[in-house]
């Protein structure tokens, strides 16, 4: 029998099932392949007419006993997208990296204005073995003083202390790779297996959690992975070739990291979904997923990359952030927001596109996170699976599974049903379990009409605008 035939039967027989037992069946499928609709009151529509095997669902309702409930709203109420700031760690010194967030995470006055109060994670590296020449910021700082955790690559602690406090507030969620290993001569590379080994020892003794990865720089970074084997270019990618002596993937994965950037381009800012499955080298699966990393390709396909804060004006732009609102999307932002080399670090236009990025986030119309929370939100959304049972004249949604086709299906904690959203006729005698274990009261909201329907959710992470910034003796 073929895979869809059995999907069919097993719909009619859940369907069966669901009309003996006064249960609605429910699994929010992948949708990254349906059409995109331009409102919430037309994709609602859709799913009602949809002949999709994917979206085959029985409903049972007893309307004189319990409310209705429909679907998943596709993005926490009220907004209508989710974008994420992805910025690489690049040319970053300690001072910049203060400047940055405090003037986009907290609402204090800056000498960039005053601040956003955005959720906005940075990335790290952990070695610091670029030789090539240039500066990190003003007077003149050598690439010497690039911001890592370790110095050099060295075992020899640097910035270590205030970065396991910013992995541990969320003012850090990423690997930008191992670290910073770019050469003038791309045939030459100072990262080792062993380098790999010791940053991994001490992620884990500081119970420093990362689970997003993003390739760096050039050749001679070979720790990258995710791209061997795609095109000839990428064959210095061995950070997850088994073979190669600078193979690390078995410690990586298993450490915790499971969303990876590839080292891909693209010039999509808005996608409904931005996560796809990757299968690396040595058989190990994780998330991928995209970034806008550019405006265009040229006539020999090379990207024109705008991933610098003196274009992302370019990238956060009224038509941009109005798209991704019309279509209900994802965006990850690519940038490199420590990158410039004077006393400001942002430029005049970038810190007017981010303002324009937070007025959106404050009119309700696009929740700005990082990306760590983004990617999890986006993989919840697309494969939660649940049902809803009626009693008392109640309705219990009943949350059963995340079924991740790629980390394996599991039973979710709090943190991973973050934002999940449900339409129903009425959120008061509506109730959100776990299983068959209601949720705490605290983390449930109950939302008004979007013009769909009112909706009940588990609660999005609580908005933190803590200045959380330090400094470290002997750390530019």
């Amino acid at each position: 029998m073929k895979p869809i035939q059995r999907l069919r039967l097993f719909s009619l027989a859940v369907g069966i099932a669901s009309s003996l037992t006064g249960c609605d069946v429910h699994s929010a499928p992948p949708n990254s392949t349906k059409p995109k609709v331009s409102t919430l009151a037309q994709q609602a529509t859709q799913h009602a007419n949809s002949t999709d095997v994917t979206d085959v669902k029985t409903t049972f309702y007893d309307t004189g006993k319990a409310p209705k409930v429909y679907e998943i709203r596709k993005f926490p109420y009220p907004f209508q997208a989710m974008l994420a700031i992805s910025s690489d760690a690049d040319s970053e010194t300690l001072r910049k990296f203060n400047l940055v967030h405090e003037f986009i995470n907290t609402t204090q006055m800056t000498p960039l204005g005053k601040g956003l109060g955005l959720d906005f994670a940075d990335s790290l590296f952990m070695y610091n073995g670029n030789r090539e020449p240039g500066y990190v910021d003003v007077n003149n700082e050598p690439m010497s003083d690039e911001l890592s955790y370790f110095k050099g690559v060295s075992d020899q602690p640097y910035a270590t202390n205030v970065l396991n406090h910013y992995i541990h507030v969320g003012w850090i969620d990423t690997l930008h790779s191992y670290g910073d290993f770019s050469q003038v001569n791309q045939n030459k590379t100072l990262f080792t297996r062993q380098l790999a080994k010791q940053a991994v020892q001490a992620l884990r003794d500081n119970n420093d959690d990362l689970t997003v990865w993003t390739d760096h720089g050039n050749k001679s970074n070979v720790d990258n992975f995710g791209s061997y084997g795609k095109a000839p270019f990428y064959s210095y990618q061995q950070g997850a070739n088994p073979w190669s002596k600078y193979y690390h993937t078995d410690l990586t994965i298993p450490y915790g990291v499971k969303f990876v950037w590839p080292d891909l381009s693209s010039d999509q800012f808005g996608m409904e979904s931005v996560i796809y499955p990757l299968m690396l080298p040595d058989g190990r699966r994780v998330w991928g997923f995209w970034r806008y990393t550019n405006t265009s390709y040229n006539s020999k396909g090379d990207p024109q990359w705008n991933w610098t804060p003196y274009h992302l004006d370019d990238q956060l732009t009224t038509a941009h952030l109005q798209h991704i609102e019309k279509e209900h999307e994802y965006s990850v932002v690519s940038q490199h927001l420590s990158g410039t080399p004077y006393w400001g670090v942002l430029p005049q236009n970038a810190v007017s596109a981010l303002r324009l990025l937070a007025n959106h986030y404050h009119d309700g119309k696009i929740l700005v996170a990082r990306i760590s929370r983004l990617l999890q939100y986006n993989v919840t959304q697309q494969y939660v699976s649940y049902d809803t049972t009626y009693s008392n004249g109640k309705a219990y949604i009943h949350i059963r599974e995340i079924l991740d086709p790629v980390l394996g299906a599991h039973v979710p904690n709090t943190n991973e049903i973050r934002g999940l959203t449900f339409y129903t006729t009425n959120p008061a005698r509506t109730v959100i379990e776990i299983g068959n274990t209601p949720i705490p009261t605290s983390l449930v909201q109950d939302n008004k009409s979007d013009g769909v329907h009112p909706s009940i959710a588990v609660k999005w992470y609580p908005v933190d605008t803590t200045n959380y910034a330090e400094t470290e003796a002997g750390v530019k």
